[in-house]
């Protein structure tokens, strides 16, 4: 066990979670490594630990702590490694498909996104037989087929989030809470969306107004931070 604690534990983690779902796609020598590995390396996995919430009894009742004599189907096992690929491409990559540009044309978006690209392919019935909550989301649905859409237009839809370089742990899981719940997000009545009109209205056209009563003097346009304005008059 050593010799992997001497690595960066991160990095061999996510190697072994690909060498789970797809031996052949690791290189040879850390395929051999790997088919070494002590028991520990490969009970603290986060892979298989999801799996073991899968699977908390084998086939006579036991606890999973104790050697299963059912163990996962790997075509499973591989499913939910790519599940976990899926969501985290999500979270760091799901700007780059977000629908942001207001005359409509389309985001470049990002192969990692696409689930019949990942490996083994996520299929619809594949995917209905992956529990959500092993995946650590926080957007409605009981499987992956259910919260994929959610998911999709949570990250890749009008608004995009990039939080996945924060250093703090607990400020990411507070945020990705925050915005797969939803609780932040809530819509407008149609009231409200007129006041809203009506304020960016009032912030654009005293902009303008700046510029041609102060003509050559310096000024810090406002331009890219109007929201800010009723953002603050919430706040307040």
């Amino acid at each position: 066990m050593q010799q992997f604690e001497d690595l960066n534990s991160g990095f061999v983690q996510e190697l072994f979670a690909k060498y789970l779902a797809s031996p052949e796609a690791v290189d040879p020598a850390w395929r051999a490594l790997f088919e070494q590995a002590p028991e520990e390396l490969v009970e603290s996995s986060p892979l298989v630990q999801r799996v073991r919430e899968l699977y908390p009894e084998n086939g006579n009742g036991a606890s999973a702590t104790a050697p299963p004599e059912q163990e996962a189907p790997p075509l499973l096992l591989g499913a939910v490694a790519a599940a976990m690929a899926l969501v985290k491409a999500h979270r760091m990559h799901g700007h780059l498909a977000a629908r942001l540009d207001p005359l409509g044309s389309e985001p470049g978006g990002d192969p990692a996104l696409e689930p019949e690209r990942l490996e083994p392919r996520l299929t619809e019935e594949l995917m209905r037989q992956i529990p959500a909550k092993v995946l650590r989301v926080h957007v409605p649905g009981e499987t992956l087929a259910d919260a994929l859409p959610h998911l999709r237009e949570t990250y890749c839809g009008t608004m995009a989030y990039e939080i996945e370089h924060i250093s703090n742990h607990e400020e990411r899981v507070w945020l990705r809470t925050a915005i797969e719940s939803g609780r932040y997000r809530k819509p407008l009545s149609p009231d409200e969306k007129r006041a809203l009109l009506r304020r960016l209205t009032e912030v654009e056209g005293m902009e303008r107004y700046l510029r041609r009563a102060f003509l050559g003097q310096k000024q810090f346009s406002i331009e890219g931070l109007d929201v800010m304005v009723p953002m603050l008059d919430q706040a307040m």
